[in-house]
């Protein structure tokens, strides 16, 4: 299981976060789910992090699909993910200071935690439980969405 950092920009991009926390996934509108890494795959975690104007990470859900490069796109690929809900807001330096993720700064496009994983998630405030048993939730998500 990977654990996957979606990035919100702008007022618009935090709009359609509230919405997307509200109906509970993300919506296709032509481009097919949200920006996220080609090598995402179902049951993949996916956290969205607001870039500004917060700084702050503030969903999680399931990635529900395999991401695809819409016609014209050069680099990105867009993927679905289900089962959204919103986090209590975290700040980037907070959890950078825990995992080590992001400490210097913030990428543009969407990416993979690496390194430290564990640490990552309990400090965007996922319980001890939950890490523990991550990779067993991931695979039981991956199970159902197939």
């Amino acid at each position: 299981m990977k654990v996957i950092v979606l990035k919100v920009k702008g007022k618009e991009n935090l709009e359609e976060l509230d919405d997307v926390i509200e109906a509970g996934h993300t919506f296709n509108r032509g481009l097919g789910g949200w920006q996220m890494p080609k090598d995402a795959r179902p049951g993949d975690l996916a956290i969205w992090y607001a870039a500004s104007p917060d700084q702050d990470y503030r969903a999680y859900g399931w990635v529900s699909g395999v991401p695809c490069k819409p016609e014209g796109q050069a680099v990105k690929y867009y993927g679905t993910v289900a089962g959204v809900r919103s986090l209590i807001p975290v700040s980037r330096t907070k959890v950078a200071a825990a995992s080590g993720f992001n400490e210097t700064g913030v990428g543009q496009l969407a990416e993979t935690v690496r390194d430290r994983v564990d640490d990552f998630l309990l400090a965007v405030g996922f319980p001890r439980r939950f890490v523990a048993a991550r990779e067993v939730i991931s695979a039981e998500v991956a199970s159902v969405l197939r």
